[in-house]
């Protein structure tokens, strides 16, 4: 399907295709996603798929373009196919019904509302799905059963077996965080992963899900089973690129634009691109080193007449800036350091520290790999790292968060000849 990011934060896919913007059509990669998650021989109850990205990468409208395939929009498809050169064979791919939900904006502060935060969630997919099921909304409502209750529903109005997509999967649990109260945290904690278990009590009912984020959390603790066994493909070869752009995408996609802004920075095309990839790439997301680029920040750019900002700063950082005001982390262990394990795929807690805030921050795009050493032994193979931060704006939003450079860096114009140029003015020094 298409895949890009526009200026606003929170564009829809159908708001992109039909407007016919400028997006990159990922439409195979995403048919090979969708029959692994569909196909892959697995063992039993092993259907519930994770997948993290950094703030940018546009995680929400690749679900909504796992929907739009799964259900079978053929006005969105057939407009798709239309601007490929070669179309793509969707006859293998199978249909599905999709409960869809979304985690946007938690404002709870106590147990209590952030209940009815949950239970609000659920209701709206009752409403939408036209389900003859009624929550009750009180502390006591039993939340994995009335979600259980709505897949078989769907299941049973569509009379197919229902996929799970849940976009902001880790919103409720920043939520959480913020409750004063330690016994409150872990009931909260333990009513969302019991409805998130519901996943798994619907048995036959769920083909698959889905769960998006941008840090990987812990799904269970000792009050709740929640989804202990959850595959985690965000760093794999089958999401390498699927979402994010590739070099060669931007230049064959992008290329009026390219040809239209470059002149305007005084540089010749392949340099801006080169500064493209230099300021918006490096993000890589499987052992083969396949790096991409930010699509926020790079149609962002190319909608600026070219001009380079660390657009990311714009991202809502509040649960890693806490966690570096509580932790004041020394990292130098991890930047530029060989011998890494990996990083990438470890879980995350509450409060997290130690080598957490290295996986923290690779999750959230500060930090990306740069160097991947195989070693194979007469028993054993092993898999070794070397972690870098990701490119110039990162780097700058990195600084800004570990309090070494000051907050109007976010405002300074990223030069597409010297990268650096005029930071030093920026930071803060005792």
């Amino acid at each position: 399907m298409a895949l890009t990011s526009s200026n606003s934060l929170n564009s829809h896919l159908h708001e992109v295709v039909f407007s016919d913007r400028h997006y990159i059509n990922k439409l195979g990669q995403l048919k090979d996603l969708i029959n692994y998650l569909d196909k892959s021989p697995r063992l039993p109850n092993q259907n519930f798929f994770m997948l993290i990205r950094p703030r940018g990468f546009g995680l929400s409208m690749a679900n909504e373009a796992i929907e739009s395939l799964l259900s079978r929009d053929e006005m969105l498809i057939d407009h798709l196919q239309n601007k490929l050169e070669n179309q793509v064979d969707l006859t293998d791919l199978n249909s599905y019904a999709v409960l869809h939900l979304s985690f946007t904006n938690p404002k709870a502060n106590n147990l209590s509302s952030f209940i009815q935060e949950l239970q609000a969630t659920l209701q709206k997919q009752i409403w939408e799905h036209h389900v003859k099921l009624k929550v009750q909304m009180s502390l006591g409502t039993d939340l994995r059963q009335q979600m259980v209750n709505l897949i078989k529903g769907i299941a049973d109005l569509n009379k197919q077996q229902v996929v799970i997509l849940v976009d902001n999967y880790d919103l409720p649990i920043y939520t959480v965080r913020r409750l004063e109260d330690e016994t409150e945290r872990q009931q909260a904690l333990a009513l969302y992963f019991d409805m998130l278990n519901a996943f798994r009590q619907a048995g036959e009912y769920v083909k698959f899900c889905l769960l998006a984020g941008h840090i990987k959390f812990g799904l269970s603790n000792n009050m709740s089973e929640g989804l202990p066994h959850v595959v985690d493909l965000s760093f794999s070869d089958i999401a390498a690129t699927v979402i994010g752009f590739t070099v060669d995408e931007v230049k064959k996609s992008y290329a009026e634009d390219l040809a239209r802004v470059a002149p305007q920075q005084g540089i010749t095309q392949a340099e801006y691109l080169k500064a493209l990839e230099a300021c918006y790439g490096g993000f890589c997301f499987s052992d083969k080193m396949q790096k991409v680029l930010c699509p926020m920040s790079v149609t962002r750019a190319l909608d600026n007449d070219g001009d380079l900002y660390a657009f990311s700063c714009d991202h809502n950082y509040k649960f890693v800036s806490e966690v570096i005001e509580e932790t004041e982390p020394d990292l130098a262990w991890l930047i530029d350091k060989d011998g890494q394990d990996q990083l990438f795929l470890e879980e995350i807690d509450l409060f997290p520290k130690d080598k957490q805030l290295g996986s923290m921050l690779l999750q959230l795009g500060f930090v990306s790999v740069n160097k991947v050493t195989f070693a194979e032994g007469e028993h054993s193979l092993s898999w070794r790292y070397r972690f870098g931060l990701t490119n110039v704006e990162m780097r700058r939003a990195f600084m800004i968060l570990m309090k070494q450079a000051r907050p109007e860096l976010r405002e300074l114009p990223i030069n597409p000849r010297v990268f650096h140029a005029g930071e030093d003015e920026y930071l803060i020094t005792e």
